[in-house]
C-alpha cells in the first residue's frame, strides 16, 4: 500500500488528545537526539551534530523527525521499509538493524542507519531510527569518501539490512566484521552503540504513549499526523497560483575533473498537486557525485517544505501531494554500483536548483542563492595523545542568500546540511592537525538592498608527518557562484589554496585525494550568499554598519 492509498483515519480522536500525543512523538525523536549527541564518541556527531533521529509507523512511514540534518528528511523511512522487505515475518522484540546501503534506502556509506522495532507484547506497533555520519567505514581513502572513486565498492563496507542485535543480544559476528574493516573501530563501534541507545530510548517513549492511549489510538494518531501534513501541504499549494517553472544549476565537474554536471528541475503546479520533473539532469557521473534516491527524495522534502509549507512538520505525508519524475540512470537517481560518497555536494546544488525552480513559478518567494560549496576535509591522521590512527572529518559552510526579509546568515552550513564547524580545540586535541585561522571573508557576499551572508576562511596545517587527505568543494568555477535575486548581486566563488613550508601559494583543485607533507597549509575560502534587491536601495544605517564592521573589505 502506498502513502496515497492509505485509508482515511476513522477513529474519533479529540483534537487535544491528538495534539498532545503527536507532540509526545516529536518530543521523543528530539530526546533521542540528545541521547545520541551526549553519548557518542566521534566529534562529527557530538560536536558537529551530523545525525538525525525519527519515529515511524509499523509499516515504515516517517511520522516524527527531529530537525537536525535536512539531508536526512524523509530518507530514513526507506531503510525501515528495506528492513521490512528483507526480514518481514522474522522480526522479533529486541532486534536492532543496521544498514548503510545507498541502493537499499540509505544515503552514502558513512551515514549508518540503526533502526529498531517497537513491540507491544507480540505486536509490532512502530519503529525508531537514527542515522549518523561515521568517521570511517573502510574503503580506499581515510574517511571513506573520494571524488575520484568510480564504484560503490571502493567507498567502504556495504551493509544491507542486517541485525546489529538479535533478541536483545549484540550480534558479535557483525561487530567483528565491522572492527576488521574500518580504520578506527573504537569510534565506530562506540557510536553505533550510542545510536542503539537512542533507539531504545525512543522505543520506551513510544510504549509509554501506547500505554496511556492504547495501541489502536496511537496507531490512528500516527496516521492522522501523516494526513495532517498532507492536508497542510495541499492547502498551501491550493492557495498558490497554478503555473510552471524551471531552473538549472551546475556542479564544477563530475568528480574526476570532467565537464560540469547539469542539474535541471521543471515544476508544474495544478490545484493542490505539485509535479517535479528531474529528467533534464545529466546522466550519472563517472566520479562519486551521484545522488542515491533516498538523498534526492530528501532534497525534494526539504525544498517543498521550505518554500511551500515551512510551518508544517516533517513526515512522509508531505510527499503525497507531490508527483516526481526521475528516470533511472540520471545523476539524481543512479544505477548501482555507481559511486555516491560525495553525493552531498550534488544534494546542495539540487536543493538550490529546486528552490530556484519553485521561485521561478512563484516569484514573490524569490531568495538569493546560498552557498553550495560544502567544503569537506578528511584526514588520515594520528591521535597526538595516543599515537593511534585517527580519521578527521570537518565541514566548512558559507553564506546564505538574502531575502525580502533581511540579510543572509554568515558562515553557516546551508540548505540540506546543518552541521557545525569543528571547534579548533577539538581538531588539535584529537588529530595531528592545527587550525591556524577561522574567520569570515569580507566581500564574499553579494550586495543588495539586503546582503547575502559572508563565506568562511579556514586554514589547516598538517603536523608531524605526511598525511592522506581527501577534500572537495563546489562553486570554485566563477560561473556557478551563488546568484542574487530581484536585482541583488551574486556572491563570490570558492577558492582553495595550498601553502608550503616556504610560504609559497598554489591554487588547489576543487576536489582531490592526495598525500600532503608535514608543514603544508590548506586554506579554503567559501562562497558568500547572493544578495536580494537593488544595492542602491540599501538603507543608510545598514550601509554604515557594513563599513563599520568591515564587511565590505575585498578579498586579498
Amino acid at each position: 500500500m502506498t502513502l496515497t492509498d492509505q485509508p482515511a483515519v476513522t477513529a474519533a480522536i479529540d483534537p487535544v488528545t491528538f495534539e498532545v500525543a503527536a507532540a509526545g512523538l516529536q518530543s521523543a525523536a528530539e530526546e533521542m537526539g540528545s541521547v545520541l549527541k551526549r553519548s557518542s564518541y566521534s566529534p562529527i556527531i557530538r560536536d558537529m551534530d551530523d545525525f538525525s533521529c525519527a519515529i515511524f509507523t509499523a509499516d515504515g512511514h516517517l511520522v516524527a523527525q527531529a530537525d537536525y540534518i535536512p539531508a536526512q528528511l524523509g530518507a530514513m523511512s526507506l531503510v525501515v521499509q528495506a528492513v521490512l522487505a528483507r526480514w518481514n515475518g522474522r522480526i522479533q522484540p529486541g532486534d536492532v538493524y543496521i544498514c548503510n546501503h545507498p541502493y537499499l534506502g540509505a544515503m552514502h556509506l558513512p551515514d549508518i542507519n540503526i533502526v529498531a522495532p517497537v513491540f507491544e507484547g507480540s505486536e509490532l506497533i512502530a519503529w525508531t531510527g537514527t542515522a549518523a555520519h561515521h568517521i570511517d567505514v573502510g574503503g580506499v581513502n581515510p574517511g571513506s569518501e573520494g571524488p575520484e572513486l568510480q564504484d560503490l565498492f571502493g567507498e567502504g563496507l556495504v551493509l544491507p539490512p542486517v541485525r546489529l542485535s538479535i533478541a536483545g543480544e549484540e550480534n558479535d559476528d557483525v561487530i567483528a566484521l565491522l572492527t576488521e574493516n574500518i580504520r578506527d573501530p573504537r569510534s565506530t563501534i562506540s557510536d553505533l552503540r550510542a545510536q542503539r541507545a537512542a533507539c531504545h530510548l525512543g522505543s520506551d517513549r513510544v510504549l509509554e504513549l501506547a500505554e496511556r492511549y492504547g495501541v489502536e489510538v496511537l496507531s490512528q494518531i500516527m496516521a492522522r499526523m501523516l494526513d495532517s501534513v498532507e492536508r497542510g501541504v495541499r492547502t498551501a499549494l491550493d492557495d498558490l497560483p497554478d503555473g510552471t517553472g524551471s531552473a538549472e544549476g551546475f556542479l564544477d565537474d563530475d568528480g574526476r575533473g570532467g565537464r560540469p554536471t547539469r542539474i535541471h528541475v521543471a515544476v508544474t503546479k495544478r490545484g493542490d498537486r505539485l509535479h517535479i520533473d528531474l529528467s533534464g539532469s545529466d546522466p550519472q557521473t563517472a566520479g562519486a557525485m551521484n545522488v542515491p534516491w533516498a538523498s534526492a527524495r530528501a532534497g525534494i522534502v526539504y525544498a517543498v517544505r521550505a518554500v511551500v509549507a515551512p510551518d508544517m512538520g516533517a513526515n512522509d505525508g508531505l510527499l503525497r501531494a507531490v508527483d516526481i519524475v526521475a528516470p533511472d540512470g540520471i545523476v539524481l537517481n543512479p544505477i548501482a554500483p555507481a559511486a555516491v560518497s560525495i553525493r552531498h555536494n550534488t544534494c546542495q546544488r539540487f536543493a538550490d536548483t529546486l528552490i530556484r525552480a519553485l521561485t521561478d513559478l512563484w516569484p514573490s518567494k524569490a531568495v538569493g542563492s546560498s552557498t553550495v560549496s560544502f567544503f569537506c576535509f578528511n584526514v588520515g591522521s594520528t591521535d597526538p595523545r595516543t599515537g593511534r590512527p585517527a580519521v578527521m572529518a570537518d565541514v566548512v559552510g558559507g553564506g546564505t542568500g538574502a531575502s525580502s526579509l533581511g540579510d543572509g546568515l554568515d558562515g553557516v552550513d546551508t540548505y540540506m546540511s546543518n552541521v557545525g564547524v569543528m571547534p579548533a580545540e577539538v581538531v588539535e586535541t584529537n588529530y595531528a592537525v592545527r587550525v591556524r585561522r577561522t574567520e569570515f571573508v569580507p566581500g564574499s557576499q553579494g550586495r543588495g538592498q539586503f546582503n547575502g551572508g559572508m563565506g568562511l576562511r579556514r586554514e589547516y596545517e598538517i603536523l608531524d608527518h605526511a598525511q592522506r587527505v581527501t577534500f572537495y568543494a563546489e562553486q570554485t568555477h566563477p560561473d556557478f557562484r551563488p546568484r542574487g535575486a530581484a536585482g541583488g548581486e551574486d556572491g563570490k566563488s570558492t577558492r582553495i589554496t595550498f601553502v608550503d613550508e616556504q610560504g609559497r601559494e598554489t591554487a588547489a583543485p576543487s576536489k582531490a585525494s592526495t598525500t600532503l607533507p608535514a608543514g603544508t597549509i590548506v586554506r579554503v575560502e567559501t562562497a558568500g550568499g547572493g544578495g536580494y534587491g537593488n544595492p542602491a536601495l540599501r538603507s543608510e544605517d545598514d550601509a554604515a554598519a557594513d563599513l563599520a564592521d568591515g564587511r565590505l573589505e575585498a578579498r586579498p
